[in-house]
């Protein structure tokens, strides 16, 4: 490929980043119109969750696909996938038909997400890649800043189902332009596709992420999520021996014997945790815990996005002077400054501080998550990139999705408490202190003693994401020093 080839493939790229993290974020604004006019607000988390389990479920078979058919033919797919879901998702009459295009449409988005960085680690050398994975990661950073102004305007001024028409022609003009430049000296796999794996993968993954989801409810069904973790342990039990016996195994078995892979990946499992932490639980302390406005709240993860694109963009610069190791313990000292701002966060104390914090986090991930990405590619055979990244990607959503439970968990054990100690609280006031709009029909007297139950609920998981860093310090400290490539 030439100049102009790679430039052309590798922004068509960029959109397909761009388009998956828009994605995640724009529907937040929507929900509210979506859920008043198909009457679904029962099955509202659904909308969300069932996106991010398919996308993660599929991102391993996606990888081996594209080692057979080849990654221009299944990228193309996936975004096909992606484009006619939008469309079935924007012509919904029910919410069970939104949330079945919301699963295909997941389906798409594990290639459209997944497929990028492996095609990166194959055509590009070392310097390209990290340039591209750090171009990648900053576009996914502006998606989220960007994803919830777009997705407001377009539902005030459009109405909700445009929020999903609008990556029909995008998407259409990515595909396109990946089409008529990308070429790719492809020689297909010969070997069996490992079809037992990946349904059993698949379906294990999707038993333990249901239970994740039950698990964070304010009254979990317990007999419930023990039947499902169950049955994800067993499918995953019969995974593991299929995968020993495969000719071609889905995840190769060996790659867990990669001290310097799993490091990262353990790192990165942490380090996607904490990201869920502040990204979902930051704007509910303002709004909650503080009683900043809802807009105030939803600036407080600004200074994050622009940090990580920033601090991104120096990257080059950095590792021209520094060991990567050392910018990735750099990286997380700012995240546990950050983090340390809110762990003595006072109650009702200075607003201003989460936006530090915001800001301290986004230059923290930002010096860390691309590096840590490169680095999982290269401390592997080239034969074994495709596998590496889509192993990476799960540990990363896993590590998300976990941490999230397990602080839904410690938030409704803080609000039970709080019901249970004091008659006059309910979980339904506990709702109402984060609206603004709700917080007339709250008795003047229980306005701070809710503010404080929210207040004591993200301190305690302030504690939880402090662990995480240090932890995610050590494991780096320990971790010997990688060579640039």
């Amino acid at each position: 490929m030439n100049t102009l080839q790679i430039k052309r493939s590798s922004q068509a790229l960029l959109f397909s980043n761009l388009m998956v993290g828009l994605e995640g974020t724009i529907i937040a604004t929507a929900l509210p119109a979506m859920m008043a006019n198909l009457h679904g607000i029962a099955l509202m988390s659904w909308v969300i969750a069932i996106y991010i389990l398919m996308m993660s479920v599929t991102g391993p078979i996606w990888t081996k696909l594209a080692d057979r058919y080849g990654y221009k033919k299944l990228f193309i797919l996936g975004s096909l996938l992606f484009i006619a879901s939008s469309l079935a998702e924007g012509l919904a009459v029910n919410m069970t038909m939104l949330i079945i295009a919301r699963a295909i449409m997941g389906i798409g988005a594990g290639a459209m997400q997944l497929l990028p960085f492996v095609i990166y680690g194959v055509l590009f050398d070392a310097e390209q890649r990290r340039k591209a994975t750090n171009n990648a990661i900053s576009a996914y950073s502006i998606a989220a800043v960007v994803g919830p102004l777009l997705g407001g305007l377009i539902v005030s001024s459009l109405g909700w189902r445009w929020v999903f028409f609008i990556n029909i022609p995008i998407g259409l003009i990515m595909i396109a332009v990946f089409a008529h430049y990308f070429f790719h000296d492809f020689k297909p796999s010969i070997k069996a596709i490992d079809f037992a794996g990946s349904g059993l993968l698949s379906a294990g993954l999707i038993f333990f992420m249901l239970a994740l989801q039950f698990l964070g409810q304010a009254q979990p069904a317990l007999m419930t999520i023990f039947s499902f973790l169950a049955t994800a342990l067993v499918l995953l039990i019969l995974f593991y021996f299929v995968e020993r016996r495969a000719t071609d195994p889905l995840i190769p078995l060996e790659l867990f014997k990669n001290r310097a892979l799993m490091a990262r990946n353990l790192m990165m499992f942490l380090q996607y945790g904490f990201f869920g932490f502040y990204s979902n639980y930051l704007p509910t302390w303002g709004q909650g815990a503080l009683g900043q406005s809802a807009f105030v709240a939803g600036l407080i993860l600004v200074p994050s996005s622009l940090m990580l694109v920033l601090s991104t963009q120096l990257l080059s610069r950095l590792r021209a002077r520094f060991s990567e190791k050392n910018i990735v313990s750099t990286g997380y000292v700012f995240m546990l400054a950050g983090d340390l701002c809110l762990v003595f966060q006072g109650f009702m104390g200075n607003a201003s501080w989460l936006f530090v914090a915001a800001a301290c986090f986004g230059v923290g991930f930002g010096l860390t998550n691309p590096i840590l990405q490169v680095q999982v590619q290269e401390v592997v055979a080239p034969a074994e990139i495709g596998a590496a990244t889509a192993l990476n990607a799960l540990i990363r959503t896993l590590g998300n999705a976990l941490v999230l439970s397990a602080m839904s968990v410690s938030l409704n054990s803080t609000f039970s408490s709080a019901v249970h100690d004091n008659h006059q609280i309910s979980f339904d006031l506990l709702n109402k202190i984060s609206d603004a709009h709700a917080l007339h029909q709250i008795p003047r007297v229980l306005v701070e003693p809710l503010r404080y139950i929210i207040y004591h609920g993200m301190h305690k998981l302030s504690l939880i994401g402090l662990c995480l860093i240090i932890v995610a310090m050590l494991i780096n400290f320990l971790d010997k020093e990688k060579k640039h490539a």
